[in-house]
């Protein structure tokens, strides 16, 4: 069993504060998007007074987490440099709200699927990237099951085995698979600054371009910490004939905070 690493830090350790919160960003966002199936979803990860009002848009959007035996992906980046470089966990998640099991079956298929990705607990056991996306989950889609993927190497090869090898084992195993991408957007620039920035970024995924959103993440160093596992996300979406990537919701720390200067942004985008 995964116990939580950051509840009481990134978000409360009370049950009951935690299911209220979690519900009043829900009820909040559910209010201005539209809802419908979605392949994919793309969250950020930071404290919940930060970024937790913008990742409730993406799950306010997904009409399929209400749908019984869906299975949720939620892919991350490494930001402790522990364990291997695409590390899935194979244990159950526990969260102040309660136990998610772990799809285990997926698991191996993707790991004998795949060339990179290994099972490794060690990356997992102090990754927030991962677990403040499940409280989330758990609000929207009660019975489901996870599969936590931690991505150290998040080059263009790595991303798209990665993404083929989910695809091909959630269609042999017949699963109602959705995938969640884990990522901050521009970290420790202004609000003007981070935009400008990651308007570039947030066109080329809104065109399903993956390949052309990496080379940008090169090309100009962007700091959108899990591009990675938005890449694998938008190339998952795209095999399982995804269409659309839409922006739901775009901030910044600052608005939080009520300071100018340096902050990290958040988006949340929908794949379908």
């Amino acid at each position: 069993m995964r116990y939580p690493a950051v509840a009481g830090s990134f978000y409360t350790s009370s049950a009951s504060q935690l299911r209220a919160e979690v519900k009043g960003y829900l009820d909040a966002a559910s209010r201005k998007v539209e809802k419908k199936e979605r392949l994919a979803i793309v969250c950020p990860h930071a404290g919940y007074a930060y970024s937790g009002a913008t990742a409730a848009y993406s799950y306010a959007s997904a009409a399929n987490f209400s749908q019984p035996g869906i299975t949720a992906i939620v892919i991350g980046p490494n930001h402790t440099g522990a364990g291997t470089p695409i590390s899935i966990s194979r244990e159950g998640w526990k969260t102040p709200l309660g136990i998610l099991r772990c799809d285990t079956e997926l698991v191996d298929a993707i790991i004998a699927e795949g060339k990179i990705a290994r099972r490794d607990e060690t990356a997992h056991a102090s990754e927030h990237s991962c677990e403040v996306q499940l409280p989330f989950l758990q609000m929207c889609a009660l019975d489901a099951r996870i599969v936590c993927i931690c991505m150290a190497w998040q080059d263009e090869k790595s991303t798209e085995d990665l993404a083929k090898a989910i695809f091909a084992t959630a269609r042999k195993l017949k699963r109602n698979a959705i995938v969640i991408a884990s990522s901050d957007f521009t970290h420790y620039e202004s609000a003007e600054s981070a935009r400008k920035k990651d308007e570039g970024a947030i066109s080329l995924l809104e065109k399903m371009d993956a390949v052309g959103f990496e080379s940008l993440i090169d090309a100009r160093d962007l700091s959108i910490c899990g591009h990675g596992p938005i890449a694998c996300a938008l190339i998952y979406g795209a095999l399982a004939g995804a269409k659309k990537c839409e922006l739901l919701s775009y901030t910044h720390s600052s608005v939080v905070t009520g300071e100018g200067g340096e902050g990290v942004a958040y988006a949340s985008l929908a794949i379908s």
